[in-house]
């Protein structure tokens, strides 16, 4: 269940995983361009460590192509959580690389 001012909104009516309450793959995390953490992943480790999507997201933001405050369920902007998502990657990225 999720709570919205003062009306309760079931999980089922729900259109998208909200972000902070998601435990199962995709993970969103910008709602704005349709991110996942999964695809932040990929595009971290096909780029050398480097992200494109989050220079993208960037981009879009100071072009004024995003609503977070409309899309993104926390009502804030999705750049930090696509920075810690860039993060995790470039550790998961680093760890592979090391061990093998």
């Amino acid at each position: 269940m999720f709570f919205l001012d003062t009306d309760v909104v079931d999980e089922s009516e729900v259109i998208t995983q909200v972000g902070g309450k998601v435990l199962a793959q995709p993970i969103p995390v910008c709602f704005c361009f349709a991110h996942t953490k999964a695809d932040i992943g990929i595009d971290v480790a096909a780029n050398g460590g480097t992200s494109t999507i989050k220079t993208a997201v960037k981009a879009a933001v100071v072009e004024g192509w995003c609503a977070c405050e409309h899309l993104n369920p926390s009502g804030s902007c999705c750049l930090p959580d696509v920075h810690r998502a860039v993060k995790d990657a470039q550790q998961l990225l680093r760890q592979s690389v090391a061990g093998g």
